[in-house]
């Protein structure tokens, strides 16, 4: 009845030209865009890359991948809303696989992440090389990065794992913001998972001297701060000392000063270090077939268990 005389009122006064001021219900604003993601930290051409380069700096935060996994409350820490895909992102039937081109997972397999293998260093990356050996034989680290890499990648065919070559080109150097802007922009509806794979290298003069014959071993570097990044370090480890025996040098972060690939990227990351190439002992055996198949066997068998149970 109240809002019947109110109507009546209201049709008087328009009527004789006295329509009341009456509070209007203001109209609802649009949602507020959600805020753009996180921008990567521009890369310092001096800063460490990788374990070989953070050697002299300050100590690592050493922690045994035997350790009890710590829960992620938060959840991993996955792109919140996933990329729109850039031209070059599309994958078509037969299209060559190159920069930007994920290898898409197999029809028959059921992919559960997209993981982002990235070799880590080029030809033109200066230092990284061995000291030569005396019959001649000298080990460069972006050979043997991308050694490793390319026989992952065939058996990852095998399976149907869908993966993305984050750095196929040869003759580059460190390329550290482009590989990362790879990663960060690929498209895809699966979770991202970054894998950087390299040879380590311990302090010495030069690259043409070996250094201490105690320096010798694998680890697995992460995030300091990532739950998820440390609980996928420890799964990684734990293979590669299983299958090569080597020694244990345990998972690795740093407190401050993080590489660029662990840091930058805007997924959980890992860096593996697969034996010292100027370590005396482990120099003839990195530069064997036998020896690289074997890391790259045991980085596939942590995909498979991460791939089957999550992180």
């Amino acid at each position: 009845m109240k809002e019947f005389l109110q109507a009546i009122t209201d049709i008087l006064a328009v009527l004789f030209g006295d329509a009341p001021e009456r509070p209007r219900t203001p109209k609802p604003l649009p949602p507020a865009l959600p805020p753009p993601g996180p921008i990567p930290p521009k890369a310092d051409p001096n800063e460490p890359q990788d374990a070989g380069e953070a050697n002299n700096s300050e100590d690592p935060v050493v922690i045994s991948h035997e350790a009890e996994p710590p829960r992620d409350t938060n959840g991993p820490e996955f792109d919140p809303v996933p990329a729109p895909p850039p031209p070059d992102t599309v994958v078509r039937p037969g299209s060559p696989l190159g920069p930007g081109r994920p290898n898409p997972p197999a029809p028959e397999y059921r992919a559960r992440y997209m993981w982002c293998i990235d070799n880590g260093h080029g030809s033109l990356t200066a230092g990284k090389r061995s000291p030569e050996l005396p019959d001649g034989r000298q080990l460069f680290e972006y050979e043997f990065n991308r050694d490793i890499s390319a026989r992952i990648f065939t058996e990852l065919d095998r399976i149907g794992v869908a993966y993305f070559n984050v750095l196929p080109e040869v003759h580059v150097g460190n390329y550290l913001t482009q590989r990362v802007e790879r990663a960060n922009k690929l498209s895809t509806s699966l979770p991202k998972l970054f894998v950087s794979i390299h040879g380590n290298a311990g302090p010495a003069p030069t690259f043409q001297d070996f250094t201490d014959d105690n320096v010798r071993g694998i680890e697995t570097w992460y995030y300091h701060g990532s739950t998820t990044g440390r609980n996928m370090a420890a799964v990684f480890q734990r293979h590669l000392i299983e299958r090569t025996g080597m020694v244990n040098r345990h998972l690795r972060s740093k407190v401050t000063g993080q590489f660029y690939v662990l840091r930058a990227t805007r997924m959980p990351a890992i860096l593996t270090e697969n034996g010292f190439y100027n370590n005396r002992f482990e120099l003839p055996t990195m530069l064997t077939d036998e020896f690289r198949q074997t890391i790259a066997e045991a980085h596939v068998a942590a995909i498979m268990e991460i791939e089957e149970n999550g992180l």
